[in-house]
């Protein structure tokens, strides 16, 4: 494993403690990242450390972002064998009945957007069969089903949907995998149902071509910590998918609106249209002089006949959560589709919102002395220096955080902290691996945040020259400041 694989897999341990809660499926991940770690000095093989999302339908939604256990090269995986899929879909009943779909998928479904795929494959005694697929150019679902004809229990070790000629499909940071279950382990005998979806990025033509892979392991101890492909299972389903599918049915409106909040200007480049979702496209301005996280509660507000619609809580694509953006200069909030709008166009569109989550550029960084154990320097208010306790596990080195917020209920609550720090003489040294650190983010009903995290410099960062720096990669900072601006008009 490189280096920077290895500050990958750091980042998402990281997300992992700050958005899961205690349950079973963590004992899977847990046993994968040591087989991991234990392997890497055994083999050398490609390791996928992109975020992968799965969402169990539970009582409570939970999202687990993990690292993939990976494989070595796909040439020496047995192959699977493709055919056409006599699985009966009964025009997508299980996903139409399900309640926790993405309102984008949901809409697919009710418009009848969703496209039948009726390809299968088999390998192993495992069964993949692709039912059916829609995308808007921007977003694109895959349903699928897996059947478990064996005498073990497996989960997904990776998923990707690759496009042909595409050598590497920006496609794998972000992806996520729903399914609808209770949770991700597939039994012996059973079948259980998924649901694919990663973003796309407006700038790159893709092929109609597509393969869609996936990779199941084993979950004993055993499987989970070997390296070796023979707990694992690959299948693969080739179809054809057309990003411009829904072309006809979009609605594009090329703007010139600049938001200014705090002084930062927010350039809105493009609003689309389509029958899944609505895109806003961002550009912050170079000039800022604060490094921009978020809109804090934007509100995109169309007048059509007379008659206002607003839409609210949208979710955000960064260079953070996809590969849309190689930096954060850019964004794209997404809110939901609009009927109306898609058949003619509007007779205004405006955008709202309420402040910003943003750091001086200048001041995105942590300065603390280690052996006074005393936070020296940090953005914004309410971070302090925690005192550790026999419960926390700390190691030698190691810093607690906890940082309170006011207004946080719009937010995303994540902290991102670089992978190497300086001490006082401009020395850089690297982050140390925690077995013990946590991060947690919990909200209350009256809007504030309790952020909780921690940095390990190492046992021998407290010989360093004093205070130490660390770089803040991302930091939430809200910043209260409510604007609007026009994006259209007819007139």
């Amino acid at each position: 494993m490189t280096d920077q694989e290895e500050r990958i897999l750091r980042k998402n341990i990281d997300e992992v403690q700050q958005n899961v809660e205690t349950m079973q499926e963590m004992k899977i991940y847990n046993a994968m990242k040591r087989g991991i770690v234990e392997g890497k000095n055994r083999e050398k093989r490609r390791i996928y450390t992109t975020g992968m999302g799965v969402v169990a339908a539970a009582a409570v939604a939970l999202i687990v972002t993990y690292s993939t256990i990976g494989l070595p090269n796909k040439g020496a995986v047995q192959p699977s064998v493709q055919s056409a899929s006599t699985k009966n879909t009964d025009n997508f009943k299980a996903y139409r009945s399900f309640s926790r779909l993405e309102p984008a998928l949901a809409s697919a479904l009710e418009q009848n957007l969703v496209v039948p795929v009726g390809e299968s494959a088999e390998n192993k005694g495992y069964r993949i069969d692709v039912t059916g697929a829609v995308t808007d150019g921007r977003k694109v679902y895959v349903l699928y089903s897996v059947q478990n004809n064996t005498d073990e229990v497996v989960i997904h070790a990776d998923f990707e949907l690759q496009f042909e000629g595409i050598k590497e499909s920006p496609l794998h940071k972000g992806a996520s995998l729903s399914m609808l279950a209770s949770e991700s382990r597939i039994q012996p005998g059973q079948s259980m149902d998924f649901i694919y979806s990663t973003n796309l990025s407006p700038t790159i033509q893709y092929p109609k071509k597509v393969n869609y892979n996936i990779i199941l392991t084993e979950t004993s101890d055993k499987a989970l910590l070997s390296s070796s492909n023979k707990y694992r299972t690959s299948l693969d389903v080739a179809f054809e998918l057309d990003p411009d599918m829904l072309k006809a049915q979009e609605r594009m409106l090329d703007t010139d609106g600049t938001l200014t909040i705090d002084g930062q200007k927010i350039k809105v480049t493009e609003v689309q249209y389509t029958p899944l979702s609505t895109y806003v496209d961002l550009a912050y301005d170079e000039n800022n002089d604060k490094q921009i996280f978020q809109l804090i509660n934007p509100v995109l507000i169309s007048k059509y006949e007379g008659v206002e619609e607003k839409y609210y809580y949208p979710t955000l694509i960064t260079a953070d959560n996809s590969e849309v953006y190689s930096d954060n200069s850019k964004a794209t909030l997404v809110f939901r589709n609009s009927e109306k709008i898609v058949k003619s166009k509007p007779d205004s569109v405006s955008l709202k919102a309420f402040g910003i989550s943003a750091v001086e550029k200048d001041q995105m960084k942590i300065v603390v002395d280690l052996n006074k154990y005393q936070l020296i320097e940090a953005p914004g208010t309410g971070l302090e220096l925690v005192t550790p306790k026999q419960e926390n596990n700390v190691e030698e080195g190691e810093i607690l955080l906890r940082r309170n917020l006011e207004n946080a209920q719009y937010l995303e609550g994540s902290t991102r902290l670089a992978e190497t720090f300086t001490d006082a003489k401009g020395k850089v040294h690297n982050r140390a691996t925690s077995t013990s650190s946590f991060s947690s983010y919990t909200t209350s009903k009256d809007g504030s945040a309790v952020n909780e995290f921690g940095y390990n410099f190492g046992a021998e960062a407290k010989n360093y020259p004093q205070p130490l720096t660390i770089t803040l990669e991302k930091y939430t900072n809200p910043i209260m400041d409510t604007q609007a601006v026009e994006l259209y008009s007819k007139n």
